[in-house]
């Protein structure tokens, strides 16, 4: 017979037994009771069943967890806003870039618009002194001109000087025929009158020799006169072409003088238009100043958004991964999930998985290669080994599961080492298709869920009902 103080002693020890399981309970420590620790088995019994209560009752809150992580754990919309962002920069360096290169523009618009206002203004200043120099020379053919007119007059009187001396030498000429005539004449008369006549026939003669001499004398001066008066001919037609030529030059020199003076008002103009260039240049350069002074601003500004972007998008992971951590703690030791609750549970653990990539490429965690590369150690992996059921196993949708499994671990693995290679570009490519993979695994295990509801796996936790 079983003594009194056995039975309390007993008693006293599936109590303390009892608060030591409620203790860890309350520590989130959901491990059964052995019957072999209680003198009373239906108190691990009971325990065992409260613990299976509480585990099944936080299957709505897991599942409900999940759900919320399809949200929270999918970081398109952060990945959507740091590429907006670094796209926004992008313009915003272009935008910086382009007002110092239209900043230098100007500046070399600036010198050369001085510089071909200083070649103006030279130009100006030696049409000008061309312009000067050409009425100058104007004056001195117009008073060429009067002079060779002053010379041709001088010709001409010399010319009637010359015609009269041929008319006086014609008259010489006709005096010294007389006289030959006269001699001739005193000659017979002399030789008539015989030695009387003879000092008289001396003196015939001599008249008639200077008659001779002189008529002589007369047809050289005559002959040098007509070459001389051929001479002053030539010499005036030549005076008159030089004084066509001066005119004509005289013209020609007038009429560039006046194209001078006319390119000399071009000139005055376009010194004047590169003026009011000069003032636009210098409007536009005090409105470029103003310009990239705001593109500085907006670059610091940028900068800043671009952080703030970034802790954003660092803060919202952190609550992820928090959140993860509850949903994946409670689903794996205080949770009595189903065979379909767990094949969501494990899209989810991908989606997480999936775009913890993108955290590692952007540094929002710094993943090891072994956290990646390992679709036999992770938790999927794991239950695809684990399964025997060949209803399940057998199925096309649990083949074409796993293999997808293995091609987005694969992807994984690229992005991870060409982020750590630096290829930043390759490795969001590689992102992209393990973004792919996961959308098709989730629509393979989608596949199994219901080759698993055929083969009577039909429970899940309804997360609409309340508690």
């Amino acid at each position: 017979m079983v003594s009194k103080k056995s039975v309390i002693k007993g008693y006293e020890a599936d109590k303390e037994k009892l608060i030591s399981y409620m203790k860890k309970i309350g520590e989130g420590d959901f491990s059964l009771a052995s019957e072999e620790e209680f003198n009373d088995v239906t108190l691990a019994s009971e325990i065992n069943s409260m613990i299976a209560g509480i585990k099944k009752g936080n299957n709505v809150f897991v599942m409900r967890m999940n759900e919320a992580m399809t949200k929270i754990g999918d970081s398109s919309v952060v990945k959507n806003m740091m590429e907006k962002v670094d796209e926004q920069a992008a313009i915003v360096e272009t935008i910086h870039a382009s007002g110092s290169e239209l900043e230098k523009s100007i500046t070399n618009v600036q010198y050369a618009a001085q510089e071909i206002q200083e070649h103006s203004r030279d130009v100006l200043a030696n049409v000008k002194a061309s312009s000067d120099e050409m009425r100058n020379s104007t004056d001195a053919i117009g008073e060429s001109v009067q002079e060779v007119e002053n010379v041709n007059d001088q010709v001409l009187r010399f010319k009637e000087d010359a015609e009269n001396i041929t008319k006086i030498i014609d008259q010489i000429k006709s005096l010294a025929g007389r006289s030959s005539l006269l001699a001739l004449n005193a000659s017979i008369e002399a030789a008539r009158a015989g030695e009387a006549g003879r000092g008289f026939a001396i003196v015939a003669d001599q008249v008639g020799e200077l008659s001779k001499s002189t008529s002589s004398c007369a047809d050289s001066v005559v002959k040098y006169v007509d070459e001389l008066l051929a001479s002053i001919d030539e010499l005036v037609e030549f005076i008159k072409t030089t004084t066509d030529h001066l005119n004509d030059s005289n013209d020609r020199v007038i009429e560039s003088v006046a194209n001078l003076d006319k390119m000399a008002e071009y000139v005055a103009d376009m010194d004047a238009s590169i003026d009011k260039i000069f003032d636009e240049i210098n409007t536009q350069s005090g409105l470029t100043e103003e310009f990239i002074a705001l593109g500085n601003t907006m670059a610091g500004g940028f900068n800043e958004l671009n952080d703030e972007c970034f802790k954003t998008g660092e803060h919202l992971y952190k609550i992820s991964r928090n959140v993860d951590t509850v949903r994946s703690d409670m689903a794996r030791s205080r949770s009595e999930l189903t065979f379909l609750d767990w094949i969501t549970v494990f899209e989810v653990d991908h989606l997480i998985f999936t775009w913890r990539q993108y955290n590692n490429l952007i540094g929002y965690e710094h993943l090891k290669l072994e956290q990646v590369n390992n679709p036999r150690g992770c938790k999927l992996g794991k239950w695809f080994a684990a399964q025997n059921d060949r209803a399940i196993t057998d199925s096309e949708a649990f083949k074409k599961a796993h293999r997808i499994h293995d091609d987005l671990h694969n992807f994984a693995v690229k992005c991870f080492n060409a982020s750590a290679e630096g290829e930043k570009e390759k490795a969001i490519g590689y992102f992209e298709q393990a973004h792919v993979a996961y959308n098709e695994l989730v629509a393979a295990l989608e596949d199994l869920k219901r080759v698993a509801k055929s083969a009577g796996y039909k429970e899940y936790t309804d997360t609409t009902r309340r508690k």
